[in-house]
């Protein structure tokens, strides 16, 4: 329903589109001692989730006692849409009411408090064109949520729900079904709202078997009954039932996981459902864990005979989606082997990404993209259903990932009840956008750019996206529209030549016939920056590819334009700037450019930003051989600054620090602070006062012991697969873990070595493996042969978020893949170099990997100290069969506690005519610091084709550490919802 815009006195400035990004809170201004009286502000929505239909005003209730309220709304990006001033009567009504996602920031008494939340405009969609199609969520209206955020499920374009009717709660008495719970919990709202749900029949009852799994003929045959008269009771409601929940697991108390007591219960279960609803879809089993036999085993036993549809549980969190595209694909194929040739349809029951600060978790906007991204692939293999994991966040602590994978957020939220991550808004675009989608192909055409095509009932679908961002000429003969992963559409003139976008890791969605598509060097980028002054960039534009002289414009959202022009094929460039960001973090902008009036392109381009001035904190071993805690204050502006003062605070202590009166342009100032014997990790905090205004940092040091400390000698590598002479180093020993067969020197031994240079750190390993086997490209290296290692900053235990890297020999060579990162999302790493070789006849294999300190976020390398921890998987044919570890927190639980404390060493002086360095004893010369790490190195050549690069290097500078002390500025329990898959 439309609410009207309230007549009021107020200021409204719709703006151009200037990033923003919030501070973190250690940013936060001080609390003065006047603090209470301070007025208050806080946000309540006025429709459920601040979900509104396009066309509506957005109106959004407020509690305050100051007299005026300041807003300001944001995109997905960070870029100011709009922003005012009112004077305050609890109730705003916003001007955005383009389609999209936006975050909503209030404040009062100049910024003294502040509340913020988020909002959706979205499409008016009946529930009726969504209730049948592909796409749903995973609830947990059985489990008691209030059916309040039911009726989103319509308004996104996902009138889907998979929820349980527990067998204990409906028959409390043998053989009496009371269907009154369920129903009030939420199948009639369900009914009234249009959503149609998948049920789930689980889980034990404790009239049979002691509410275990039934395995006993009685109990068997009460399941069977018991999902019988479900599917009488519902049939004409559900879109199918499924047998049991993740059996594999265990869940719902089950201690009989076996896939033969498993196939019994279906045996009995699925002709039941069948004679009482005929038409209703049966699908299992529900498996959880794809990483082992679990389920083919069952398909061996016969499941297949049972079931309408596979249902599978297919997380792969914090790995990217397109790990889904190789599992569905490996699904299929193991389907096909058991079923005559024949596909049996594909329902993914459950599949999401949780946000927070856990070290498993991402971001919200990777969170977003993911489930787009999944979304596609489902449709892409013509899967039956997909739902996402799930609907409403279930808890408010960041650092538990069952408590974050929700859409929405969770109805005590301090943002609001049920408002909209940005994956909510992206799913929804994502299901309309592939409404009555049927797979067409793929286009390989562009190098590292996924391409899916549709045909759909509004004509031919494109969607594409690319782990690293590029852009893609599109040839075609009329206009194209091309909408982006949150809704806003573009239409651009193929008629007058070729368009050009920008692909990044959101999906884009471009209808309409595209004859062709290439990589162009047709450009938006830009450089890093600070706040408050112009972020520099570069526009580069290729040449018609008829040659044709023309002028090009390109427009930014403020209004500033930039022209140049191109003759013949021959690329162009030109400086341009973008406004000036008003806060740290990821400042992104969008592009039009034209040719003539001809809209020709949208491009897309994102830089860091930081503050001119940072404090950020390290724990390191300073060049005498003393732990320490080294505070930086850099200074990236270019003038001098007057510096009044450092303080900081450890274990409960305060102190000053001996600094000078003047922080340099362009330059910074460090200060080591010895550190005590700690016994446990402690937490500090630092301010410094510089011209007036107040930085801060905070983080956590560890125990450290540095005469035990792994000495990485300095030292390059070729990365080539061929060992380097290491011969005169102390290399890392390995302990077996898990493995059914004891390792001997002639099977599973392995020695690895840590180095480093100017440029990068490096890992070499040389493993005996009497088998190779490895299976899995990707994401999913660590199933087969593969070595995983982890980097992170500080004493083991200091660090809250790190980088876990592996590395393997695939059917398409050696790959290096990063499932855990700091302020980076999982994927390919830029600049780095990966080799790995085999011989079969000694059955040796080497892996050697270099990873740009500048694709290190949050590891200093002028500290000299980091921790770390290496694996080496063992597979011969079976799947994974334990690992060999030096250190632990990888594989059985992520930890950084149980990483290795590694120190940087110096190379010493060589003697006379000579060169190259050893290992040290620890008292070497330290590391000499440099203002910023090497852009990169070239790849060494291989005859063997065994050298792999990933990736592009990046710049980094005095702005680096700032982006990793923000990257980092929350910490994480490394808690796990499921079973380990790594």
């Amino acid at each position: 329903m439309s609410l009207p815009l309230r007549s009021r006195s107020r200021r409204v400035r719709v703006t151009a589109a200037v990033p923003v990004v919030l501070l973190a809170a250690a940013l936060a201004a001080p609390v003065s001692p006047a603090a209470a009286a301070t007025p208050t502000v806080s946000l309540t929505p006025v429709v459920t989730g601040n979900l509104f239909s396009e066309g509506d005003a957005p109106r959004i209730g407020y509690d305050t006692d100051a007299s005026e309220l300041s807003w300001r709304v944001s995109d997905p990006t960070g870029a100011v849409v709009a922003e005012g001033d009112e004077v305050a009567d609890g109730t705003l009504d916003l001007p955005t009411t383009a389609l999209g996602w936006y975050r909503l920031v209030v404040s009062v008494d100049g910024g003294a408090a502040s509340a913020e939340t988020s909002f959706a405009v979205l499409p008016d969609r009946d529930a009726a064109d969504s209730a049948t199609g592909r796409f749903g969520a995973a609830t947990h209206y059985g489990q008691s949520w209030s059916t309040d955020s039911l009726p989103t499920l319509a308004t996104g374009g996902f009138a889907q729900l998979r929820d349980e009717v527990y067998w204990s709660e409906v028959e409390t008495q043998k053989g009496v079904y009371d269907w009154a719970r369920p129903r009030a919990e939420f199948l009639d709202a369900a009914r009234d709202a249009g959503v149609r749900p998948l049920l789930l029949a689980g889980y034990g009852n404790p009239l049979y078997d002691g509410g275990d799994g039934p395995v006993s003929d009685e109990a068997v045959s009460a399941y069977a009954a018991y999902a019988a008269a479900m599917a009488t009771e519902f049939g004409d409601q559900a879109s199918g039932i499924e047998l049991w929940n993740e059996w594999d697991l265990g869940l719902g108390g089950n201690t009989h996981t076996s896939p033969e007591d498993y196939v019994n219960l279906l045996a009995a279960a699925s002709p039941a459902v069948k004679n009482a609803a005929p038409g209703l879809p049966v699908i299992g089993p529900a498996v959880a864990n794809l990483n082992t036999d679990w389920l083919e085993q069952t398909f061996r036993l016969g499941a297949l005979q049972y079931v309408d549809g596979v249902v599978l549980h297919p997380y792969s969190y914090p790995v990217s989606a397109d790990a889904l595209d190789d599992t569905l694909t490996r699904v299929d194929a193991l389907v096909r082997e058991y079923n005559g040739g024949v596909s049996k349809p594909l329902w993914i029951t459950e599949h999401g990404w949780p946000t927070g600060t856990n070290a498993r978790a991402v971001s919200e906007r990777e969170q977003a993209a993911n489930i787009a991204r999944s979304a596609v692939i489902s449709a892409a293999h013509d899967a039956a259903r997909y739902y996402v994991y799930d609907l409403v966040s279930d808890g408010t602590d960041p650092a538990e990932t069952e408590q974050n994978f929700g859409l929405l957020r969770a109805a005590d939220d301090a943002r609001g009840a049920y408002t909209p991550k940005p994956a909510f808004v992206a799913y929804s675009t994502a299901a309309a956008q592939l409404a009555g989608a049927t797979p067409a192909g793929r286009d390989d055409t562009v190098d590292g750019v996924r391409q899916f095509l549709f045909d759909t009932p509004d004509g031919p679908l494109r969607v594409l996206w690319s782990d690293a961002p590029q852009t893609v000429r599109l040839s075609g003969d009329t206009a194209l529209a091309v909408t982006d992963a949150y809704g806003r559409t573009d239409t651009l003139d193929a008629s007058g030549g070729d368009v050009f976008v920008s692909v990044d890791a959101d999906p884009l969605f471009v209808r309409g016939p595209v004859t062709g598509t290439a990589a162009t060097e047709t450009a938006l980028r830009l450089d890093a920056g600070v706040v408050g002054v112009d972020v520099a960039g570069q526009w580069s534009v290729a040449g018609r590819s008829d040659g044709a002289s023309t002028s090009w414009r390109l427009t930014l959202p403020d209004g500033r334009s930039f022209t140049q022009a191109t003759a013949g094929s021959e690329t162009t460039t030109t400086a341009v700037t973008a406004p000036a960001p008003r806060e740290t973090g990821t400042y992104e902008t969008v592009a039009h450019v034209y040719e003539g009036d001809r809209a020709a392109g949208v491009l897309r381009a994102s830089t860091d930003i930081a503050e001119p001035v940072t404090l950020s904190g390290t724990q390191a071993i300073s060049a005498d051989g003393v732990d320490v805690l080294r505070l930086r204050l850099a200074n990236a502006s270019p003038r001098d600054l007057p510096l009044e003062g450092l303080s900081y605070t450890l274990a409960g202590t305060s102190a000053q620090a001996d600094v000078p009166t003047t922080l340099p342009a362009s330059d910074a100032v460090t200060v080591d602070l010895p550190l005590p014997d700690l016994t446990e990790r402690q937490t500090f905090s630092a301010e410094a006062m510089v011209d007036g205004t107040t930085v801060r940092a905070e983080g956590a040091v560890a125990p450290l012991v540095i005469d035990d400390a792994f000495g990485a000698a300095k030292r390059s590598i070729t990365v080539d697969g061929a060992l380097d002479d290491l011969g005169d180093l102390t290399p890392a020993t390995f302990e077996a873990e898990g493995t059914t067969t004891p390792p001997t020197s002639d099977d599973q031994s392995a020695r690895a070595w840590i180095t480093w240079d100017d440029d990068a750190l490096s890992v070499s390993v040389d493993v005996v493996d009497d088998v190779h086997d490895q299976p899995a490209t990707g994401a999913n290296i660590w199933q087969g042969d593969s070595v995983q290692f982890t980097v992170a900053g500080g004493a083991p235990g200091a660090a809250t978020a790190w980088h876990e890297f592996g590395m393997a020999l695939t059917s398409e060579g050696p790959q290096l893949y990063r499932w855990l990162s700091v302020g980076e999302g999982a994927g390919t790493v830029p600049g780095a170099q990966v080799a790995v070789s085999r011989d079969e006849d000694t059955h040796h294999t080497v892996y050697e990997v270099s990873v740009p300190w500048s694709a290190l976020a949050g590891v200093d390398r002028d500290a000299s100290l980091l921790s770390s921890a290496i694996i080496v998987n063992e597979a011969d044919g079976d799947g994974r069969d334990g690992y060999l570890a030096w250190g632990g927190g990888i594989a059985a639980e992520k930890d950084s506690a149980q990483f290795h404390p590694v120190r940087l060493l110096a190379a010493p002086d060589p003697e006379p005519g000579e060169g190259g360095g050893t290992q040290g004893d620890g008292g070497t010369a330290p590391v000499e610091p440099t203002p910023a790490p090497a852009v990169g190195s070239t790849a060494a050549p291989d005859a063997s084709g065994a050298l792999a690069r990933t990736g592009t290097p990046s710049v980094a500078g005095l702005l680096l550490p700032a982006v990793a002390a923000l990257a980092l500025g929350a910490g994480a329990v490394l808690l796990r919802r499921r079973t380990a898959r790594r």
